[in-house]
């Protein structure tokens, strides 16, 4: 009988370990309970729940000007097209976009010495993921953009807003940054001398 009872204290001994309701219990009980609600808490709502499966935020990938020139030439007084597309991080594009300008270094905030930057465009949507801008009247207030180099163009969710652009939320919009130099076109005529707006079909015929 002794043999018998010390056998059976055995098995009940060995079976106790493993339950699955022995591990759940340690689970929700001890310290490590904490670790998903901190993980939470740490993020902004809503960033990572339709965010991507890598958790990388999404980026934008310039289409006009090509993504292949690193700092593209826009011309003073004109209208500069932009059209992007987005990579495949990102799982939930910004229904409103914000696009600013920052001017080159010497150029500063009144009474400050801070960065001048400006707004070309707040909160609006693009669904077609293209612009227009107009570099004469959404240019610095205050200011004529001038030929020269060291302009800078930021395309940002709305949502996020500027100071949490540069913040990673999985498959949200990273902020954009595009470096690029203005010029003024001193050229009236084409390369081959055809005035520029010439219509040969009304152009006066020698007689």
């Amino acid at each position: 009988p002794d043999a018998h009872a010390k056998r059976q204290l055995t098995l009940n001994a060995g079976g106790a370990t493993p339950t699955s309701d022995s591990g759940f219990g340690i689970s929700l009980n001890n310290g490590n309970s904490d670790s998903p609600s901190k993980t939470s808490s740490g993020s902004k709502p809503s960033s990572s729940s339709s965010g991507s499966s890598n958790g990388q935020p999404g980026r934008i990938v310039m289409k006009t000007p090509p993504r292949a020139i690193e700092s593209p030439l826009f011309e003073a007084a004109s209208e500069v097209k932009l059209q992007w597309d987005y990579d495949d991080n990102m799982k939930k594009p910004p229904s409103q976009i914000t696009i600013r300008g920052q001017m080159p270094s010497g150029y500063f905030e009144p009474g400050t010495t801070k960065p001048l930057y400006w707004y070309i465009a707040q909160n609006i949507s693009a669904p077609n993921k293209m612009y227009t801008w107009n570099t004469i009247t959404q240019s610095p207030p205050g200011y004529t953009l001038r030929e020269g180099t060291g302009y800078k163009l930021f395309i940002i969710d709305s949502s996020i807003g500027w100071d949490n652009s540069t913040h990673v939320y999985p498959g949200k919009l990273f902020q954009f940054m595009l470096p690029f130099s203005m010029y003024n076109s001193r050229y009236a005529q084409t390369n081959d001398g055809v005035p520029k707006g010439y219509n040969p079909n009304a152009a006066a015929r020698p007689t």
